[in-house]
């Protein structure tokens, strides 16, 4: 029966409910929320009122509330799919991933054709990271709800990071001619052109979601990173700032923010960015692998606090893990036919590639089996190449890790190897699981990984003294006598040109680096150099080589002395090299295959040694050529050592015809190498049979290792 109060008529449930969701319509949401509580404390058995109130709380970002209410309503109609599936998603978006994954079951056994129900048990799988069950999901979601825009968006989305990237735009293609005003389908058909390097396509798509909503964050993060993807780096900046100013806390933003000002050159910043990611979402690998390897790049971060920053991932993520390794079932025989992993995203036309071709063309197939987990997403001629050298050949890039570790279990792999690091792809968080008795970090990254589950890590004695480089891994350094990688040259080179300088009349100094080793203290000894010779010219390769010459054209270095290319297919790269006089090598992280490559093209190069491996490659590639005269123990003797060459031209016209030749008694050593590599594997594994138990989990290693 109505009242009335103080001659006011009496307040209507129904009609204040109605009212609020109006509201709620509008956007009002904090009148929505009085609006509805209000008719709630007049019939609170009103449960389309509860649900709604928990609604309008979950979009206010108040889930845990939310959730009390959703509670409420289940528990006033339990069978009711609906909300124990709204009651899921308010649990998901707290970070309660297990308890949203048993409403959205609930909701499907009381409907098993229930489409949303489905799609939402899918996004819960895929935020576990569980991205075939989520597959599974949304294939069922999308059999009952066939055209839903949610369904199919997510559907492209899990295709995508299944690493189906076809299948993924096909869907996600559909999904935006299905809904042209969606803009979760348009953003991610974005992120699907960008995995198939088409950025132009990628680039329409964000804008098209832009339309939409041009406050949509993510969608900013979508065509920052194809605007990265394309090149223009300046752009895609703006993006990731655009998108910070609507989102302060986008971790995501920060991240790419930090890898683009990187792969700028602006390590100092991109640190910055880099560690408020990690502050914004500390659970995330990824973002501290990036972390750690743009600490490689800058030259005033010690060996102390990189080995520090390294044990910080091991124990955060690694150690962890870990202590869940379950005893290994290998058969602890000394002399048996080994079985072989190798895992990496670089398994493509890729400089890491050039390193592993050799041991896997050469590897004894009577001691060895060879299998290959390719972590990437793309495939080249390359790739093909590399397949027809192994036995087993697995695409991986779908898989999680704690999958990746349960498929190299099964597979009942004896030592597993590594070839990434901290670099883009790793699959470190699978090692970290110990799915395999012997585990080796080699090629990829010449740094420890700071994994206690990594075992041994492939180097020299060169790139790592004996005796100083042992306090700074937590590998076991293995150093080979032969290097701690054999390079195999590009096939089809061209053939070495005269000096450029005799015919040009001025000497053309080089840097065919990633731009990302170009710190401001390697500029600015370029700086010097140019200053010194005034004649010279520089040619700068790389997609953001704009950041490096307003530094130059700043620092009061004529526009003409400069020129920047774009990245170039391999032949007309390696044709390049017969414009350059001289490499300017990067430090502290010098040049790998850039330099290798210069050199079998008759460029030599001017280095800078330090105290670390990455630091150490230039100068232990010119010791091997008898060409020390050309590496510099600090910035003055950089600059004097470039000037003095650049006034010696019948040198450089003599070294130009040698140094292929002095280069190539130490690549291509194929069989050699490769022998030596194994000879170091059958070591290990006899080591872990003799020191383990059968079915141990692991065993421990000698600090310090150099085979035969």
């Amino acid at each position: 029966m109505s009242t009335t109060i103080t001659g006011q008529p009496a307040e209507e449930p129904a009609a204040l409910h109605r009212a609020g969701l109006v509201a709620r319509e509008n956007g009002q949401l904090q009148e929505a929320l009085e609006l509805i509580t209000r008719s709630l404390q007049l019939n609170d058995r009103n449960i389309l009122a509860i649900c709604d109130l928990a609604d309008i709380l979950q979009r206010m970002g108040r889930p845990e509330e939310s959730i009390e209410f959703y509670r409420a309503a289940a528990d006033a109609d339990p069978r009711n799919a609906s909300i124990h599936t709204n009651l899921g998603c308010a649990l998901s978006t707290a970070g309660h991933l297990k308890e949203a994954l048993q409403c959205h079951r609930r909701a499907i056994k009381l409907d098993p054709k229930f489409g949303p129900g489905h799609g939402n048990l899918g996004v819960v799988y895929q935020a576990m990271g569980e991205f075939s069950q989520a597959l599974a999901s949304y294939r069922q979601a999308k059999k009952f709800s066939p055209d839903s825009e949610p369904i199919m968006s997510n559907l492209g989305a899990c295709l995508l990071q299944l690493g189906r990237q076809e299948e993924a735009l096909e869907v996600l293609s559909r999904g935006v001619v299905k809904h042209p005003r969606s803009i979760n389908a348009f953003s991610n058909l974005c992120a699907a052109y960008v995995s198939v390097n088409r950025p132009e396509e990628a680039i329409q798509a964000a804008r098209s979601a832009l339309e939409i909503n041009p406050n949509s964050s993510s969608t900013l993060n979508n065509l920052g990173n194809a605007l990265k993807a394309k090149g223009d780096y300046n752009q895609a900046i703006a993006c990731y700032a655009k998108a910070r100013q609507i989102e302060p806390n986008c971790h995501l933003a920060y991240n790419n923010l930090g890898s683009t000002l990187s792969e700028m050159g602006r390590s100092t910043e991109a640190l910055e960015a880099l560690r408020r990611a990690l502050e914004l979402r500390p659970e995330s690998a990824v973002m501290f692998s990036n972390y750690l390897l743009t600490l490689n790049y800058l030259p005033d971060v010690s060996r102390d606090t990189l080995f520090t920053e390294h044990k910080r991932f091991d124990t955060q993520f690694g150690a962890p893990l870990a202590q869940l390794a379950v005893p290994h079932k290998n058969r602890p025989d000394p002399e048996r036919r080994l079985r072989i992993g190798y895992v990496s995203a670089d398994l493509r036309d890729h400089p890491v590639a050039n390193f592993v071709e050799p041991i896997l063309a050469e590897h004894s197939a009577a001691d060895f089996e060879v299998f290959c987990y390719a972590n990437q997403r793309v495939s080249d001629s390359v790739t093909e190449r590399l397949r027809s050298y192994t036995d087993r050949w697995r695409s991986v890039a779908g898989l999680t890790d704690a999958e990746l570790a349960v498929q190299i279990r099964q597979d009942k792999i004896d030592i597993l190897v590594d070839l990434s690091g901290h670099t883009a792809g790793n699959r470190l968080l699978a090692f970290a699981r110990k799915p395999a008795p012997v585990q080796v970090s080699a090629i990829g990254y010449m740094q420890t990984t700071g994994l206690s589950a990594m075992d041994y890590r492939i180097t020299d004695r060169h790139l790592d003294p004996v005796g100083s480089s042992e306090p700074y891994s937590s590998e076991t350094l293995v150093r080979l006598v032969r290097g701690a990688a054999d390079f195999r040259p590009p096939a089809e080179s061209p053939d070495v040109n005269e000096l450029p300088a005799l015919q040009n009349g001025y000497i053309t100094f080089g840097s065919f680096n990633n731009l990302a080793k170009i710190t401001p203290e390697v500029i600015g000894a370029w700086v010097q150099i140019l200053k010194a010779t005034p004649n010279s010219r520089l040619l700068v390769v790389g997609r953001a080589g704009s950041a490096i010459q307003d530094k130059l054209l700043a620092a009061g270095i004529a526009q003409e002395r400069l020129e920047l290319i774009e990245r170039l297919p391999m032949q007309d790269y390696l044709k390049l090299h017969n414009r350059v006089d001289i490499l300017l090598d990067t430090f502290p992280y010098n040049g790998g295959t850039t330099t290798l490559i210069a050199v079998w093209m008759g460029v030599p190069f001017i280095t800078l040694s330090g105290t670390s491996a990455v630091s150490r490659a230039g100068t232990h590639l010119l010791r091997a050529m008898n060409l020390l005269e050309l590496s510099a123990a600090d910035v003055a003797q950089y600059v004097q050592r470039a000037v003095a060459i650049e006034g010696d031209l019948p040198k450089l016209a003599h070294w130009r015809r040698e140094l292929r030749g002095r280069l190539a008694p130490m690549l291509g050593q194929g069989t050699g190498h490769t022998r030596e590599l194994e000879v170091a594997y059958r070591k290990m594994w006899r080591d872990w049979c003799a020191q383990a138990a059968p079915g141990q989990a692991q065993s421990p290693a000698p600090k310090s290792q150099t085979p035969p």
